[in-house]
């Protein structure tokens, strides 16, 4: 029998050149990123940013860039302006127009109810009329009616009269209130709080000016931190 001898071949690992060539790089690429890191957290450590403890408007900027400051001392002042509450508002007087409006609009309903009235009237007075002719109503009666009937034309007058005033004082209103009025003043307080550094250094820069508004917590200005 002929027998087979295969080749014996070595499975020996070998570590390649460019599998070290590859980790180095690795180690230098994270050793740089850890050095960069480090020194943004060293910087941002020196950075002091002074914020708006209260929103209102930018009086006063006390600091300048370059000039060094210790802590606690001001740099922005800012005026806060609240409404007061309870302050007694004087009443409106009520507008000339709107009230003169207001009669015509009465005086009118008092012409049309004087007029309906008239009418009722005359029609009683013009049916007991042809009643008494044929003696079927008494003339008291008659009577009665034609005084109720004047007394209804003289309402009527009255009214008319009334409605005449109003149109006259519409007229009166309208040339002395041409305008309108101007509602009551709103009554504020104000108050002034200042913007402090929370530790020494030297402004780097300022990020408010006179007459901003801004809001609370806003950035004012950044200090950088003096090195010992």
């Amino acid at each position: 029998m002929r027998n087979n001898h295969w080749p014996s071949f070595s499975f020996r690992r070998r570590r390649s050149p460019a599998l070290y060539l590859f980790a180095l790089c690795l180690l230098l690429v994270s050793s740089a990123c850890q050095s960069q890191k480090g020194g943004e957290s060293a910087e941002s450590r020196g950075v002091i940013v002074i914020n708006a403890p209260a929103a209102g408007e930018v009086r006063r900027v006390l600091v300048s860039e370059g000039m060094t400051v210790n802590e606690g001392a001001p740099i922005v002042e800012i005026a806060v302006r609240t409404e007061v509450q309870g302050t007694p508002q004087p009443q409106a007087e009520e507008d000339p127009r709107a009230r003169a409006a207001r009669n015509m609009q009465a005086a009118q309903s008092e012409v049309e109810a004087a007029r309906a009235d008239v009418v009722r009237k005359e029609v009683e007075v013009q049916r007991l009329t042809g009643l008494v002719a044929t003696g079927d109503a008494p003339q008291a009666q008659l009577d009665g009616a034609r005084a109720e009937f004047e007394r209804a034309q003289r309402r009527l007058q009255q009214a008319q009269s009334a409605e005449q005033n109003s149109q006259a004082g519409i007229a009166t209103a309208q040339q002395s209130s041409p305008g309108t009025q101007a509602p009551p003043a709103r009554t504020f307080s104000e108050q002034i709080v200042t913007a402090q550094a929370t530790s020494a250094g030297r402004v780097s820069v300022i990020n408010a000016k006179v007459g901003d508004r801004v809001t609370s917590g806003q950035p004012l200005a950044t200090l950088r931190a003096e090195e010992p």
